[in-house]
């Protein structure tokens, strides 16, 4: 299915491919630099050379193809979800991963682009000149709602969000009356106290500590206050590799995983912050770039969706390591250590190079 057309090879869009090839590698660098196991670096090298091998051989398929395994893709998506808690790994008190011997496996990574899949294969299927009804707009809902509560129950609540906050773009995108997005937001307001209300003690203690980090600095304010020394001491150009005292010395915790940004600032500062930066806004604005070129609707919103994804993981990503946000265990894509994230965004990449590919054929 998915064969590598030599004759697309001129369509290939490298400047995208290869700023994330440059993320990835500085990531591979920086967690080789936290010296937190010496096999870590060498397992992201096997991920993003398996990645990028992914991305090249999906981008040269068809995309009409991938539009007709998104319903089996998404159903196998979802029975991953369901096998975590028959056969998961705990840990860190959460069962997210599954054990396939030589590797684990974490399913609500890849759900993420089975999702974005999903909801365009529905809209453009169910195409609209006026605004969606709700009754229109109850499969969308229901199609993130099954993935939403398995991944909350694991529980991963910061998944959950990049699920919900996927859908409503995605939504929104596709067109919906101005009165059902106030009555959205009303409803919003009105189910706080009851999200509140079930949310797990150090799910609260989280967001507490968020508001004020000082009143727990050694349990629940730990990560924020030490993530926030550790970008303050890197200054404008970085203490460098050895001078990072916050990351050799594990005062920093989750410096290869969550907290990979707040390491490679206190190395390189804020001119290595900016250069970072450069390199994700470069992506985001080539995807909608790619949005606007595509010429199917479910190539536009499968497109948007990728987009929206990245920008909103490093939106959380950093928004948590700078004090912004409270802490909800959300990789840096295409930068933190971690195998079924890699696989899974490079997958979302090979579609978004398969989208740009077709617009000019």
């Amino acid at each position: 299915m998915f064969q590598i057309d030599a004759k697309k090879i001129k369509y290939f869009d490298y400047p995208l491919f290869f700023a994330v090839l440059a993320i990835n590698i500085i990531g591979i660098f920086t967690i080789w630099t936290t010296q937190t196991h010496p096999n870590f670096a060498i397992k992201q090298i096997i991920w993003v050379v398996t990645g990028s091998i992914l991305a090249i051989v999906v981008s040269s398929a068809d995309t009409k193809r991938i539009k007709g395994i998104t319903v089996y893709l998404y159903t196998f998506s979802i029975i991953l979800l369901a096998v975590v808690f028959v056969n998961g790994i705990l840990s860190h008190g959460a069962k997210r991963w599954i054990s396939l011997y030589f590797f684990h496996i974490q399913p609500s990574e890849f759900i993420k682009v089975a999702i974005i899949l999903m909801l365009a294969y529905y809209f453009d299927e169910n195409p609209r000149s006026t605004p969606y009804t709700l009754k229109e707009l109850l499969m969308p809902v229901f199609i993130a709602l099954i993935p939403t509560i398995f991944i909350l129950k694991q529980p991963d609540l910061g998944t959950a969000f990049i699920i919900l906050f996927i859908t409503l773009s995605i939504i929104l995108i596709a067109g919906v009356k101005r009165s059902l997005i106030i009555k959205f937001i009303m409803l919003s307001f009105a189910l706080a106290p009851f999200v509140w209300s079930n949310l797990r003690g150090y799910q609260k203690d989280r967001i507490l500590a968020f508001i004020n980090p000082n009143a727990a600095p050694t349990t629940f304010g730990y990560h924020t206050l030490q993530s926030e020394v550790a970008i303050g001491s890197g200054g404008m150009y970085g203490k460098g590799i050895e001078g990072a005292t916050q990351t050799l010395l594990n005062f920093l915790p989750e410096h290869h995983t969550d907290f990979i940004f707040a390491v490679f600032s206190e190395q390189w500062g804020f001119a290595g912050d900016l250069a970072l930066i450069f390199l994700y806004t470069f992506i985001i604005l080539r995807g909608l770039q790619i949005a606007k070129l595509a010429d199917g609707n479910f190539e536009r919103f499968v497109a948007l969706g990728i987009v929206v994804m990245l920008w909103i993981s490093f939106l959380l990503n950093v928004g948590m390591t700078i004090g912004l946000i409270p802490v909800v265990g959300v990789p840096l894509l295409f930068f933190s250590y971690g195998g079924s994230a890699v696989i899974a965004s490079f997958f979302a990449l090979g579609i978004l190079l398969s989208i740009r590919m077709r617009s000019f054929m």
